[in-house]
Order: C-alpha cells, then sequence, then structure tokens
C-alpha cells in the first residue's frame, strides 16, 4: 500500500516537471523538438527547418534595430 503511494507520487511529480518545462519554454520561445518526425518526411519540416526558422527571425529583429 505503502509502496503504491510512492511511486503514484514519483510519478505525479514527474508530470507535474514535464508539464512546468513545456509551460517555461513555450513562455521563453525555445524549440520543442521535434515531435513524431525523423525530420525526414517533409511534412513537418524537420527539426533543421524550425532552427532555421528561429535564426531568419532573429536576424531580422537585429536588423530593424
Amino acid at each position: 500500500m505503502l509502496a503504491n503511494i510512492i511511486i503514484m507520487a514519483l510519478i505525479l511529480g514527474y508530470c507535474a516537471y514535464i508539464i512546468y518545462k513545456n509551460v517555461k519554454n513555450a513562455k521563453e520561445g525555445k524549440h520543442m523538438g521535434c515531435s513524431g518526425c525523423s525530420g525526414n518526411c517533409g511534412s513537418c519540416g524537420g527539426c533543421s527547418g524550425a532552427a532555421f526558422n528561429k535564426s531568419t527571425a532573429q536576424s531580422s529583429k537585429k536588423r530593424l534595430k
């Protein structure tokens, strides 16, 4: 009984940690990674496309200043 409670507390704590990290990264505008796509499918653009878009956006901001 006590072991089940400890296991559930660990699982819930880990879930809370994952949610916290996702919210924090979303607020900071960090790329969350490719979910379910190897980058070769073409429909999602892959991680390299997202990194390219981020660097392009940052260089555009610098030029506007």
